[in-house]
């Protein structure tokens, strides 16, 4: 196995881990949390829905946690949605690290309130 084979693993793993934890603290209404695998990382995704049903209305983007080969570091974005398309700015607290557990901490804690809305 290859390392980024294994920094993909470990990602998956840490955001599996964060999405069990938040949906099993929070009312549905509140929204489930989940995550899809990008390339050398994953993006954070929170699922909507209507507050008399478990049907998802519609999916917003959370956060993307990617590992960047070329400096060697994790390095977190937030959402911007500009005019329906998504993309992606660095986080301003603390937007690149070597330390996973930082990082995902953040998306986790969410002290900033600019993840989980």
């Amino acid at each position: 196995m290859t390392v980024v084979n294994m920094l993909q693993r470990q990602i998956e793993r840490r955001a599996e881990l964060i999405c069990q934890s938040r949906n099993q603290n929070l009312p549905v209404d509140m929204g489930k949390s989940s995550f899809e695998s990008v390339e050398q990382g994953v993006h954070f995704l929170q699922h909507h829905c209507k507050l008399d049903s478990s049907r998802c209305e519609y999916i917003s983007p959370v956060a993307k946690l990617v590992w960047e080969e070329d400096i060697s570091q994790w390095a977190l974005y937030v959402p911007e949605d500009q005019e329906g398309e998504v993309s992606w700015l660095p986080y301003p607290y603390l937007s690149k690290s070597s330390d996973l557990t930082a990082l995902i901490r953040e998306v986790e804690k969410d002290p900033k309130s600019m993840f989980w809305i």
